[in-house]
């Protein structure tokens, strides 16, 4: 254990978090009971009184094995690993959860917010206001990187328009612009559309 804790291959910060919990020791003590089968003896002993009295039934009552009765007492038995996995699996999201929420704003934990839900709502709100469909999509450019279009100066447009124009992915959809004016790009306030 030694060897491992110095290997540096887990996190002992968190290891140390989970001993120290006030349920580990119970997490331990369900475990020990399922790896050592403690427990298992007396499931057993109940499956087969069970089982006993399904046959029992079905010989003296002429029950068939699929009816109501019968199948209740068949799924009434318990196998020591189902019996178990929600109780052990218990214990330790239990420990987990704790060290978790205790955590919350630690500086290397990630955060609740979501970059993707805040790029698609600028987006769709980008999408929403007037304007060219070029327009529209230098909206939607700056949404993604957090720039307000409405925010940006008349040089600060022209600027960026000289820049956007050799993206390739800015030309119309309707073919080959040669000879043909260049769509007309227009900075002002985005107004939104009438519903």
């Amino acid at each position: 254990m030694i060897d491992v804790l110095k290997s540096g291959k887990l996190n002992n910060r968190l290891l140390c978090e989970m001993v120290t919990h006030e349920n580990f020791r119970r997490f331990l003590v369900d475990a020990e009971i399922y790896i050592d089968r403690i427990a298992d003896m007396r499931i057993n002993d109940l499956n087969v009184m069970l089982d006993m009295v399904r046959l029992q039934s079905m010989e003296q009552q002429g029950a068939e094995d699929g009816d109501l009765y019968m199948r209740t007492l068949e799924l009434a038995q318990v196998q020591p690993e189902g019996y178990f996995a929600p109780v052990i699996s218990g214990d330790l999201i239990t420990i987990l959860n704790d060290i978790r929420e205790a955590h919350k704003k630690d500086t290397t934990t990630a955060d609740e917010y979501s970059t993707a839900a805040e790029v698609a709502r600028s987006l769709q709100e980008a999408m929403s206001l007037e304007g060219s469909p070029q327009e529209k999509r230098i909206r939607g450019y700056l949404a993604t990187l957090g720039i307000d279009y409405d925010t940006l100066t008349k040089e600060e447009f022209v600027t960026l328009i000289g820049i956007l124009k050799k993206s390739k992915k800015l030309k119309d959809n309707q073919g080959s612009q040669r000879g043909k004016a260049s769509p007309q790009f227009t900075h002002g306030k985005g107004k939104r559309k009438r519903k």
